[in-house]
């Protein structure tokens, strides 16, 4: 029952994916919402795996900020003085929150001090206490990442590799806390098949410790499991019938596998369920983890078991397309790779990144903005409003030739991959210097993460055009439970061709003979090479390459070191490929 004072925005049982969460972090002047006031909040929201925006506000908190406050955060009551009191800006910090909808949840990092002094804020300001479901970093961690031996906010920064400028600033840390919230959103759906918005604020507050009391059918199992390799691969669970009923990847099988029977406290609903059913388990090792995806996605398709669900994870990240197999293709941003013939540049890790991108290509090159898929150019038709602008060449009405067009897409396409007198990287840099020297450094840090964005789209942007370009290249994926090479994947005209397990550092002669010699029939000399190896021939992509595309080009764009990619260019030389596999 809510009291009068009091209004709720919980969220229905709705997709992760299509729920918003509004990330929050408030500097104070102290510890008690009742008596200290906010001097800073800051809130990223994330949909989808993307940070979709950012708010950042200093606050006259109308009281002494004490100097431990200072130390910590870096604010003074001079930099406050003539900012805002929070009743001037609690309208826009709710329309910030919810303007995406109502379906929302708020994220924090010891979440309920935050959601405290802002519940606080905004009585005194004369609003409505706000009940709203709420997501704690903290929380997850003492679940998710048990083995770290801190679960404060630098440390988990540190444990997934997050750089802020600022430490105990609102926006930083929030920026910080959304996004470890998305990594373990994603260990969440991948380990533990977590799909909905009640499962995922349910398991925050699961018990941490095991269940001792274990049914006599999963002592049975746990038998099994001490057979189970601690290598990747895919998993399969058999009902009492020996029909499939679901099938998984694993890093580590032993260690997957024995989560479902060990730490079963915690499962959601649907694992519980699931566990209930299987009588039987039976796996199959790969030589590392990106094998173990791939043949995941395979088996899924062809057994569709009952449990499973479609694989959701390449999703998260956006594109640039330019539809260049048209004669007056357009940009656009999309969520999708497909075998249509455009060129394709990503994923990006933020939908801001790719808005910046399409806003400077926009003002920087003349291609069309109109709806059209396919343009019909006509002599006598009036051209829009971006022609008047000067953001359009006209091709509409023939201002514009199609030559001259073409050579506007290059222009776009060396924007975007560097090799363009002001391209996309320095564009942003000019920018972020200007933007510091005005002493807008919330602009200057938002424009270092597009420019970090881009500079790893740029490393990786060879296997997303793969689609429509023939792309050789080698990848290398070392086994993380054991000292070996791992696992070799030749990609020949952006398809896998063919893999290969390393398993020793100095390998015989035979095996050393025979991949050499698949090396250089599918790269140097042999019918391929001849037919489509930096030819331009194009083939076409069935629907499971496609597949297979998405899948390898989002391991890549996540676990991308130059030590494991090797592209292949008409200078490399037999020898360079096989010094970089045995390196």
């Amino acid at each position: 029952m809510l009291a009068e004072n009091e209004i709720s925005f919980n969220s229905p049982n709705n997709s992760i994916f299509n729920t918003v969460f509004a990330v929050i972090d408030v500097e104070t002047t102290g510890l008690s919402p009742d008596r200290s006031r906010i001097t800073e909040i800051g809130i990223v929201k994330v949909k989808n795996g993307e940070i979709i925006g950012e708010y950042q506000q200093l606050v006259n908190p109308e009281q002494f900020i004490p100097y431990g406050i200072t130390r910590l955060t870096g604010i003074t009551n001079e930099m406050v003085q003539f900012k805002p009191k929070f009743e001037e800006i609690a309208g826009e910090v709710l329309e910030f929150i919810f303007s995406d909808g109502e379906n929302v949840i708020l994220g924090g990092h010891n979440v309920r001090f935050d959601y405290g002094f802002l519940n606080s804020s905004l009585i005194r300001a004369g609003y409505n206490r706000l009940v709203i479901a709420s997501l704690c970093t903290a929380r997850l961690a003492r679940r998710l990442s048990r083995s770290l031996p801190s679960k404060s906010l630098s440390s988990l920064r540190r444990h997934f590799k997050i750089h802020s400028r600022r430490a105990h600033r609102a926006l930083d840390d929030a920026k910080a806390t959304a996004i470890i919230i998305t990594n373990f959103i994603e260990q969440l759906v991948t380990d533990f098949e977590i799909e909905t918005t009640d499962e995922l604020l349910g398991f925050q507050y699961r018990k941490i410790y095991e269940n001792k009391k274990l049914p006599a059918r999963f002592k049975k199992l746990k038998v099994i499991l001490r057979n189970a390799p601690q290598k990747p691969g895919v998993y399969y669970m058999l009902n009492r019938s020996g029909e499939i009923i679901y099938i998984g990847k694993a890093k580590n099988l032993k260690d997957r596998l024995s989560s479902y029977f060990y730490h079963n406290v915690s499962h959601t609903s649907k694992i519980k369920k699931l566990v209930r059913y299987v009588h039987k388990l039976e796996w199959e090792t790969t030589g590392s983890e990106l094998s173990a995806l791939l043949l995941e996605s395979k088996m899924i398709k062809l057994h569709k078991p009952m449990f499973n669900r479609a694989l959701t994870s390449f999703r998260k990240y956006p594109f640039i397309k330019i539809d260049a197999q048209r004669e007056y293709p357009r940009v656009q941003k999309v969520y999708e790779i497909m075998p249509d013939g455009a060129k394709y540049y990503g994923p990006f890790a933020s939908s801001f990144t790719v808005n910046n991108l399409i806003e400077a290509i926009n003002k920087n090159f003349k291609l069309r903005k109109c709806d059209d898929r396919v343009l019909h150019p006509a002599k006598g038709r009036t051209p829009c409003m971006y022609y008047e602008f000067s953001q359009c060449g006209a091709p509409c009405n023939y201002t514009v030739t199609a030559g001259e067009y073409k050579k506007e897409v290059r222009g776009v396409d060396r924007f975007l991959t560097g090799n363009y007198e002001t391209n996309a990287v320095k564009l942003f840099e000019q920018q972020m210097h200007t933007e510091a020297e005005n002493m807008n450094f919330e602009k200057a840090s938002h424009l270092r993460d597009n420019i970090a964005d881009l500079r790893k789209v740029l490393l990786n942007i060879e296997l997303t055009n793969s689609i429509v370009e023939m792309q050789n290249y080698i990848i290398k994926c070392r086994d993380e439970n054991s000292k070996n090479i791992g696992e070799i994947f030749l990609m020949a005209g952006g398809k896998l061709a063919k893999t290969y397990i390393v398993d020793s550092e100095d390998p015989d002669e035979d095996f050393y003979s025979n991949l050499y010699e698949e090396i250089n029939y599918l790269y140097f000399s042999g019918t391929l090479f001849r037919d489509y190896i930096f030819s331009g021939a194009q083939q076409k992509f069935k629907i499971n390459e496609i597949d297979q595309v998405k899948i390898i080009s989002n391991w890549v764009y996540r676990n991308y070191k130059p030590s494991r990619i090797l592209k292949l260019t008409p200078k490399t030389r037999i020898d360079d490929v096989m010094k970089f596999i045995f390196k």
